[in-house]
């Protein structure tokens, strides 16, 4: 329980850079030594956009060939870019944006594949409807997963406040709501909440930053 924070961060770092769309991943190249782990499927929404996002690792390819094989594969449409301590590879066609994140790993090359639909426009949608927020929070990613056994969401989000005004926002917020608290802890500096509603858990993290709190919001529900 207590180690379910730091593999979030990464991940949720990596999708704020990204609005993902509906775009065909049988369009996306993959080298033969590539072997793809589904990340997000076909269930999910980020940020208001359906979302697919497979990662990737390869024990035969290094960065050089990698690079390589996508610079002939998109000839001169394609722009380099880094995202530390990744690099980045993308290209853009008829508002689809294809992206190709990597970095060298113990195991030879690991990374994620990202498809990004332009047009479609969410300027006016907000993010975090329905979730639990103080009022002075700004959300900065928000993503809602169904699988089919399972729907899921995790929603990311700053407040000027701190750790422990937000813990007892929480704690009295969450029990209006219905749901009962089971544990409360803190972990490095981090307050941690666990709630439950029947066989619903929600596990809220209050971690402090310079100008207040970062809220990460974890929530799970059975079919």
């Amino acid at each position: 329980m207590k180690k379910f924070t730091l593999t979030l961060y990464i991940f949720l770092t990596f999708l704020s850079c990204y609005a993902v769309a509906d775009c065909d991943f049988d369009d996306f190249p993959v080298h033969p030594e590539m072997k793809l782990v589904p990340i997000l499927g076909s269930g999910a929404v980020h940020n208001n956009q359906p979302v697919t996002i497979k990662g990737f690792y390869s024990p035969n390819l290094d960065v050089a060939l990698l690079t390589r094989f996508y610079t002939r594969k998109w000839d001169d449409r394609i722009v380099e870019s880094s995202l530390s301590p990744w690099n980045q590879l993308s290209t853009l066609v008829d508002n689809c944006m294809s992206t190709v994140q990597f970095v060298a790993a113990d195991n030879g090359t690991e990374g994620r594949l990202v498809m990004t639909d332009y047009s479609v426009n969410i300027a006016d949608m907000q993010l975090g409807v329905g979730t639990v927020m103080p009022n002075d929070a700004v959300v900065v990613t928000d993503t809602v997963m169904d699988d089919g056994a399972k729907k899921g969401r995790v929603t990311l989000a700053a407040s000027g406040q701190t750790p422990a005004a937000l813990a007892r926002f929480y704690r009295s917020s969450m029990i209006r709501k219905g749901w009962a608290l089971e544990q409360s802890f803190v972990e490095d500096s981090a307050r941690v909440l666990v709630f439950r509603d029947g066989p619903a858990l929600s596990n809220v993290l209050l971690v402090p930053i310079p100008t207040g709190t970062q809220i990460l919001i974890n929530s799970e529900e059975p079919e």
